[in-house]
């Protein structure tokens, strides 16, 4: 493909470089998560606290894993971070 505009080509360069940041970016995550099981059920800000020392990290718990409500996470194996 050959491309004779210079705004148009600047434009794909910029959206290819970010495309390339985004699937590594995405790629990172995927390869250092883990599974752990909580023993109880607990909050997630709990869960985060306990196993991070962070209650932050929250966020964490809850966008890797189908959690029906943050405030109860249920006793079953959940994907996350190894960090």
């Amino acid at each position: 493909l050959r491309i004779r505009d210079d705004v148009l080509f600047q434009q794909i360069s910029v959206m290819r470089t970010d495309l390339n940041r985004d699937i590594s970016a995405r790629l990172a995550q995927v390869e250092r998560t883990a599974l752990r099981t909580p023993d109880d059920v607990l909050p997630a800000l709990v869960l985060a606290a306990a196993w991070y020392d962070d209650a932050g990290r929250e966020s964490d718990i809850l966008t890797r894993n189908p959690v029906p409500h943050p405030g109860f996470i249920p006793v079953e194996p959940l994907r996350v971070p190894v960090r």
